[in-house]
C-alpha cells in the first residue's frame, strides 16, 4: 500500500447514526451550496441537461448523508486534488436552453442517464476524496472500473458541444487531467482491487482505457 494512505481501523457498527455524522453532513452541506451556485448562475430558462445536472448533484447530497465509514483514506495531496476537480465545475458557464441543438442535448442526456445509474449501485460506497468504502463490482461497474468518470467525461463532451468557448475548453481540460490523477489514485486505496482489475480490465472506454 503506498505511503499516502493512511490506515483507518475497520469502521464496523457505529452508535452513531449515518445521518448524524459530522463527515456526512459537512460535505453534504458544502455540496449543497454548490448545487445552490449551479442553479443560481445558470441561465433561464435552464437547459434540460443543466436541469438535469442540478438533479444529479442533488442525490450526490442524499449519498453524502447515508454513506458508510472508510476503512482508508487518502492523503491531503489527494483531497486536495479531488476538491479541486468538483470546484473548477463552478466556474463552467452552460447556454441558454433555445441556444442549443438536439445532438449535444441527447448526449447529455444519456450521460446524466448514465451517471445517475452508476451514482445509485455505488450507494454508501460513494465519496468524493479518494477512501475504501467497500468496493462495488456490479452494474455499470461489471463493465468498467470508473463509470461514473466515464459518464462524466461523456456529459462534458456534449457540454462543450453545446458551447464550445476557450474558457469551457480549457476548464474542461483541466477537470479531465485532475480526474485521470484521482483515477490513478483510488485505485491503490481500495481493498480486493488487484482481482477486480483481472475481471474488469478497462477503467473508461473499453479498448482505449
Amino acid at each position: 500500500m503506498s505511503s499516502t494512505v493512511d490506515s483507518l481501523p475497520a469502521p464496523g457498527r457505529s452508535s452513531v447514526p449515518a445521518l448524524l455524522k459530522s463527515g456526512n453532513i459537512l460535505p453534504a452541506s458544502a455540496w449543497l451550496f454548490f448545487v445552490f451556485n449551479q442553479a443560481v448562475n445558470s441561465p433561464f430558462p435552464p437547459s434540460l441537461s443543466t436541469a438535469l445536472l442540478v438533479l444529479i448533484n442533488s442525490v450526490t447530497i442524499a449519498l453524502f448523508v447515508i454513506r458508510r465509514d472508510a476503512t482508508r483514506v487518502g492523503s491531503k495531496a489527494e483531497m486536495l486534488i479531488a476538491v479541486s476537480a468538483v470546484l473548477i465545475v463552478a466556474f463552467l458557464k452552460g447556454p441558454r436552453a433555445g441556444d442549443i441543438h438536439w445532438l449535444p442535448t441527447t448526449i447529455q442526456v444519456i450521460a446524466l442517464t448514465g451517471w445517475a445509474a452508476s451514482l445509485t449501485t455505488l450507494g454508501r460506497s460513494f465519496g468524493i476524496v479518494p477512501a475504501d468504502r467497500g468496493l462495488v463490482q456490479h452494474g455499470p461497474y461489471r463493465f468498467v472500473r470508473h463509470p461514473i468518470y466515464a459518464f462524466e467525461a461523456l456529459f462534458f463532451l456534449g457540454f462543450l458541444m453545446a458551447a464550445p468557448t476557450l474558457r469551457s475548453g480549457l476548464i474542461i481540460a483541466v477537470l479531465l487531467t485532475l480526474q485521470v490523477v484521482r483515477i490513478l489514485r483510488e485505485e491503490r486505496i481500495l481493498t480486493g482491487y488487484g482481482e477486480y482489475r483481472q475481471q474488469v480490465r478497462w477503467r473508461i472506454l473499453p479498448g482505449v482505457w
